[in-house]
């Protein structure tokens, strides 16, 4: 199953990706160049098959991929509207405009015990939050409010677990010490 996540404006906001950083290499460049030969030997050496050693990729060309230089470029949020099959979302939301917000590579959870394991992930899941919150600070006015809420999919209609629910001012946010977006929860995010 699948976990959807939704943002609630009262204005709209802009569809598609926003966050990540492309590399200036192109596929082929990445593909030859002696970083990534070195990771995929490290891969070999962990016993991890690499993907082009299992599948042919010859037929891709570099319009055909998108090349990031880390995790953390890759890391962004996208932006999509709703269908009318969505209709059940919307009764969680009060506000006139909703979307489904996805993480690119990252995550909405940012927990602090993943920052010594695993520094890529943190750091994917850390801007895709900040994107979220930039997001609001960028299309948000003194007073405005937005709202959050995450579900599995097929669940849409159920009602969400109100012992979750949270409101926060965006200003009072640190990242760093934790954050996650859960299952049926509904936040509030005030701009201050």
């Amino acid at each position: 199953m699948s976990r959807f996540h939704y943002i609630g404006s009262a204005t709209e906001l802009p569809l598609g990706e926003r966050g990540s950083v492309p590399s200036v290499m192109t596929y082929n460049e990445m593909k030859n160049s002696p970083e990534y030969k070195k990771q995929r030997e490290a891969l070999r050496l962990q016993g991890i098959i690499p993907l082009d050693d299992i599948a042919d990729l010859s037929h891709l060309r570099d319009e055909d991929c998108l090349v990031y230089d880390s995790e953390e470029d890759a890391a962004g949020i996208f932006i999509e509207e709703l269908g009318y099959w969505n209709d059940e979302i919307r009764k969680h939301f009060r506000s006139p405009y909703v979307y489904r917000i996805s993480p690119n590579w990252g995550g909405f959870s940012v927990s602090p015990k993943l920052k010594d394991t695993l520094p890529g992930s943190y750091n994917a899941s850390l801007k895709c939050c900040r994107e979220l919150f930039r997001l609001m600070t960028d299309y948000g006015v003194s007073g405005a409010e937005f709202e959050l809420y995450t579900c599995w999919a097929e669940e849409e209609g159920l009602p969400r677990n109100k012992k979750y629910d949270r409101i926060f001012d965006l200003a009072s946010l640190s990242l760093e010490e934790g954050f996650e977006l859960r299952e049926k929860e509904y936040i509030v995010v005030r701009m201050i």
